[in-house]
């Protein structure tokens, strides 16, 4: 009990010293100015969608599990002794960076799984907290019916837990509010620069920059928009929304009633053009 305490706790100090240090270089070298409010926000939806989603982690955990004993767990078993450990966890870290900027493509161009991904896009200032602001039901669905990676690979729990930490550090620094001047290697590693770009307004940053960890699949598919040195355009959607509490657990009903109330409006306006 007492480990369990102190694993706890040394997770708990790291997550907030993460927290804090973000805080720290977003003050000294901000990208944009960031409202307290739209900081608030941020935190609003991302305890909203974390604690729903815990709620609700145990009936993923069965389903996923349930998914799992009817297609077979480990299917490609890779070799985890000496230094084969440490390229057996580079082929893993390559294959789920493809997975992920696969379904991050698809996120966009489905309109269901769109009206769940928007949620993240609908953050009008990117910051190291927009990285955790996902819709509750897409954690949920995503934890659920994609055990991707407990289905493709036996690998041991340290190498998942390498995996997990590997991941973390872009995907955290790709929305921070820093201004970090890489150059010529901005196309190297995904970072704040590269992935703005991603959450721009700008129509011709739409649907660019996708990746996860390396850049390479943008270039390779078509999809990259490679910045220029002093490019960092505004985020969010078109127009801009605040979400409040209500939103953060409705938000693909609520958009769904849009549309349809649009589509009604468009053909009420045809009927009369036709009087």
């Amino acid at each position: 009990m007492s480990s369990e305490i102190a694993h706890s706790a040394f997770y708990l100090a790291l997550f907030l010293g993460a927290i804090y240090g973000s805080r720290l270089l977003e003050k000294t070298w901000p990208i944009a100015d960031v409202p307290h409010s739209e900081f608030c926000d941020d935190w609003l939806a991302v305890i909203v969608s974390v604690g729903l989603s815990s709620l609700l982690a145990p009936l993923a955990a069965i389903i996923a599990s349930t998914i799992a004993s009817y297609t077979g767990l480990g299917w490609i078993h890779l070799p985890t002794e000496g230094y084969w450990w440490y390229a057996s966890l580079a082929f893993v870290v390559v294959a789920l960076d493809l997975y992920k900027y696969t379904f991050h493509r698809l996120q966009h161009a489905i309109p269901f799984l769109w009206s769940m991904h928007s949620f993240h896009h609908s953050a009008n200032a990117v910051t190291f907290i927009t990285g955790a602001r996902h819709l509750w039901l897409e954690r949920v669905l995503a934890d659920a019916f994609l055990p991707i990676l407990a289905i493709l690979f036996r690998i041991p729990p340290d190498m998942a837990i390498a995996t997990g930490f590997i991941f973390f550090i872009p995907d955290a620094c790709a929305h921070l509010n820093v201004r970090i001047p890489l150059g010529r290697f901005v196309t190297w590693i995904n970072n704040p620069q590269w992935h703005r770009i991603h959450h721009s307004v700008l129509m011709e940053h739409r649907d660019k920059n996708f990746a996860a960890f390396f850049p390479l699949w943008d270039i390779l598919f078509g999809t990259a928009c490679v910045p220029k040195p002093d490019e960092y355009p505004a985020t969010g959607l078109v127009p801009a929304e605040r979400v409040d509490i209500i939103n953060s657990v409705i938000w693909p009903i609520r958009h769904l009633r849009h549309r349809a109330s649009k589509s009604d409006w468009a053909k009420g306006l045809l009927v009369l053009l036709r009087r």
